[in-house]
């Protein structure tokens, strides 16, 4: 029992250090990674600023500070926060389900 215990405080341990450790990324580093380019093989970002994904609407995007927002066809509007922890970057939708972006 004691062992469970402590895999657990040290899961707990390890969990909150990961998220402490991230920060929003730069405007400057989600536009490298998105601009002109297709994004985990079905969001595309079009230097002229349109989106597409793949099997969804069209729409139009603008990069800030931690976040990329798309404005679509339809008129809805949605914006996902980009975080890093200096290696990789996560996409966190506005239900806070991560993914991975940029691979």
């Amino acid at each position: 029992m004691k062992q469970t215990a402590l895999f657990v405080s040290i899961l707990l341990a390890t969990a909150s250090t990961a998220s402490a450790a991230e920060r929003a990324a730069t405007k400057a580093e989600i536009e490298k990674i998105a601009v002109g380019k297709t994004v985990n093989g079905r969001m595309t970002y079009g230097k002229d600023g349109s989106y597409t994904y793949s099997g969804g609407d069209k729409g139009k995007y603008t990069i800030s500070a931690g976040r990329i927002c798309v404005t679509f066809t339809t008129g809805f509007k949605r914006c996902d926060r980009i975080v890093t922890d200096g290696r990789k970057y996560t996409l966190i939708n506005e239900k806070g389900q991560r993914y991975p972006y940029g691979s």
